[in-house]
């Protein structure tokens, strides 16, 4: 048997498994949110991997020992599949999160006394 279907289905296979031990650990500590998060990134980084690793095998047995790059459609697509899921994680978070956490917007502000200078 060829070496790279069984490493790619291998790779895929346990990177499923692991997340979904993951998610299923992080759902009573975090929430459903963070669990759901998880689950859409584990599954979005297993399919560009296998997005990739599928184009990597074609080129490989293509192309013998020579180097060629992956196309740039392939690339894109597993793009968009993680930008699919970050807009998807978004929408799930109802409180903020996210946006406090970049911005800082939650932290309380400093206040200024009468001589300009911070408390």
């Amino acid at each position: 048997m060829n070496p790279l279907p069984t490493f790619r289905m291998f790779a895929v296979r346990i990177s499923l498994m692991l997340t979904l031990v993951a998610a299923i650990i992080v759902y009573p500590v975090f929430g459903r949110v963070a669990s759901v998060g998880l689950l859409m990134g584990g599954l979005a980084g297993a399919i560009v991997f296998w997005f990739t690793a599928r184009q990597v095998e074609k080129l490989a047995i293509q192309f013998g020992n020579a180097v060629y790059s992956i196309p740039m459609k392939w690339r894109v697509a597993g793009l968009a599949v993680y930008a699919v899921v970050l807009v998807r994680g978004y929408t799930l978070d109802k409180e903020g999160f996210v946006i406090l956490g970049i911005t800082g917007l939650d932290l309380p502000k400093e206040e200024e006394d009468s001589n300009g200078s911070n408390r």
